[in-house]
């Protein structure tokens, strides 16, 4: 990956950050009367497009859809390397492939839960599933769907579906950074794993589930060892914090597990994960020539939107301010 061939890429996406929801921005959103008015104030910035293409403003979800689907079809044009989008895009694959099983192997219609703006066409990738020709697609995609089915057929526990669909994709996702050569992918989902196996075993202790099980679910390619987070199942959350007080995460970590034992929320740690990610991405806002700064905007993008949603559901349900202000993550700008 020559790092001279992002040259025009990283003018093109600096001049997309300045259009990046600033504070004063969300304050406002925050601080609207309802969702409508929201919805005004959003349509003074670069979501006005997306707007646009929706009837009912209400419909948020269409409307984040769209933006996110914009954002990803102009990034990719602009990037010449696929594999920096890839690194965000492929979620959208494996969700989509969860829930195509989910509908088969359940026989629910899921179809509204599709997200087609995955690292390979949509329509591809569920002709295949549907046709059971796997050809065109990843080897990868086919190789976890025949894996499910078939252990399905087998154990009959839904539940397997999204563990072995999860473990497939922070696989493929660790790859693809490792394959880059560019420390900040690996550094970012070194961290997300880290994170989201912590996240695994506070829910699992919750849950009563056994040791055996827990192994099954932690995901390897983390900078914690899997045998030092099998162990923190038995901790206390106290004791957790110090066992990896000197972990790449440690602060973090810590922030997000005070808050989780002060309210008993698994969102409140994953607000802290969600800062500490920003944190490390800003890392790119010195980079002049590399892959680093287009990562970066897409990761900013996606947040930016997760903070949208968390806005205009809360507008919906009538909760005040200060509740969503708790509820929000750090900013990229």
């Amino acid at each position: 990956m020559d790092r001279m061939d992002f040259t025009q890429s990283v003018v093109r996406i600096r001049v997309m950050e300045k259009r990046l929801l600033d504070k004063i921005t969300i304050d406002k959103l925050v601080d609207a009367n309802d969702i409508d008015e929201a919805i005004k104030i959003l349509e003074t910035t670069e979501y006005a497009n997306s707007i646009s293409k929706v009837k009912d403003s209400k419909n948020y979800e269409e409307i984040l859809y769209n933006e996110l689907n914009r954002v990803y079809e102009l990034v990719r044009e602009i990037t010449p390397y696929k594999s920096v989008s890839d690194l965000m895009a492929l979620k959208y694959d494996y969700h989509n492939i969860k829930v195509m099983l989910k509908e088969r192997l359940k026989g629910e219609d899921l179809s509204s839960l599709y997200i087609p703006i995955g690292t390979t066409d949509f329509n591809i990738l569920k002709k295949a599933f549907e046709m059971s020709d796997f050809r065109d697609i990843d080897v990868r995609f086919s190789s976890v769907i025949q894996e499910v089915i078939s252990d399905f057929e087998k154990n009959r526990d839904p539940q397997r579906i999204d563990i072995l669909v999860d473990r497939a994709y922070f696989n493929h996702m660790y790859d693809i950074a490792k394959d880059t050569g560019i420390d900040l992918f690996v550094n970012y989902v070194k961290d997300l794993i880290d994170f989201t196996n912590i996240i695994a075993v506070i829910r699992l202790k919750k849950q009563n589930k056994g040791l055996p099980f827990v192994e099954e679910v932690l995901l390897p390619n983390g900078n914690i060892e899997l045998d030092q987070i099998l162990v923190s199942y038995a901790d206390s959350i106290d004791a957790i914090i110090n066992r990896f007080r000197t972990s790449n995460i440690a602060k973090a970590l810590k922030t997000g597990l005070d808050l989780y034992n002060s309210t008993g929320r698994i969102s409140a740690f994953e607000k802290s994960m969600d800062n500490h990610l920003i944190e490390l991405i800003k890392e790119s806002k010195s980079v002049v020539f590399g892959p680093e700064p287009i990562f970066a905007y897409l990761v900013a993008k996606e947040m930016e939107i997760k903070a949208l949603r968390i806005i205009l559901v809360s507008k919906l349900n009538n909760i005040s301010p200060q509740a969503i202000r708790e509820r929000l993550r750090e900013l990229y700008v």
